[in-house]
């Protein structure tokens, strides 16, 4: 007997078995072993691969691997459409410089940013939460990255949060404090997970899951979160300093003198993205941690290459 499944989506491996997603039928679930002639590329396979299933007899085999969207290395998953940057504007206060590499990240590798601001229901209690907030819309969302307010408390901005989880593949990544496993619960509701903050210092998971899961939201057309045990978007890894630049959205509308200028050491005659910065045409704040990304990233590089 042989049946063949077009597509189907891995959302967990399990040492040598993979549990897998019907994709035209989420519902329909299979477990399902690597072909023979794919053995050489198991360690290739990830959490999110789209794949071809065979069945021989009570047997479903992957045989073959469909193109990726996108891959990450730490944690290995593929094929994200979205990745929501969970922030509060209070208690704690907002790591812009965080914010920066984790929108560096989503833009190089090609996943659809959104900043979720998290803890709403406490904007009367810091006389700060309004220039936050005014800071995130006259910085962030003058790039044209999309933004949202919630409060998982009080029951706010779920709808938005709905449509836009809606036909998506989504993970969730934020410092701690912020929220952000608070959110995810509350999305995968129906599953019984156990999910730890980050810690502060170190960014690593206390309590967290140790694999990666995808986990369907029932309640939802096609929506998928992605639990893992955290993202290291902090580190910009497999990002090159020399390539940081291409992850600004503010930086590509206007040309410097020089196609190479990296806009740091350059002079402002030299550099239009200095002169757009003094005429407060792009936010100061922003390119100063650019230029502090950029020169930790070269530092990088230069000690592994030299």
């Amino acid at each position: 007997m042989e049946n063949i499944v077009n597509k189907a989506r891995i959302t967990e491996i399990k040492l040598n078995k993979y549990i897998l997603h019907d994709l035209a039928n989420p519902d329909k679930i299979y477990e399902g072993i690597i072909k023979g002639t794919l053995k050489s590329k198991e360690k290739s396979l990830n959490v999110g691969d789209i794949v071809s299933l065979r069945q021989m007899y009570d047997t479903w085999l992957i045989d073959s691997v469909l193109p990726r969207k996108n891959k990450i290395i730490r944690p290995p998953v593929s094929n994200i459409d979205q990745m929501i940057l969970v922030i509060a504007l209070t208690n704690p206060k907002p790591d812009y410089l965080l914010l920066d590499k984790e929108l560096a990240f989503c833009f190089s590798k090609n996943i659809n940013p959104i900043i979720c601001v998290n803890k709403i229901d406490l904007k009367d209690q810091d006389e700060s939460y309004s220039n936050e907030l005014e800071y995130i819309k006259n910085t962030y969302e003058k790039l044209g990255v999309k933004v949202v307010y919630i409060s998982v408390k009080n029951n706010v901005g779920i709808n938005d949060l709905n449509n836009i989880l809606t036909n998506n593949i989504t993970a969730l990544c934020g410092s701690s404090g912020v929220g952000k496993s608070s959110i995810t619960k509350f999305i995968l509701k129906n599953h019984d997970i156990q999910i730890g903050e980050l810690t502060s210092n170190s960014k690593k998971g206390k309590h967290t899951t140790k694999q990666v899961n995808l986990y369907l939201v029932e309640y939802l057309v096609n929506a998928y979160i992605l639990d893992t045990p955290g993202f290291s978007e902090y580190d910009l890894y497999d990002i090159e300093y020399k390539d940081l630049k291409l992850y600004y959205p503010e930086f590509l509308k206007d040309k410097c003198k020089y196609l190479d200028c990296m806009h740091v050491n350059e002079s402002e005659s030299e550099c239009t993205i200095k002169k757009l910065v003094k005429e407060n045409k792009v936010d100061m704040l922003r390119y100063y941690r650019y230029v502090e990304i950029y020169l930790k990233l070269k530092e990088n590089y230069d000690r592994k290459y030299k």
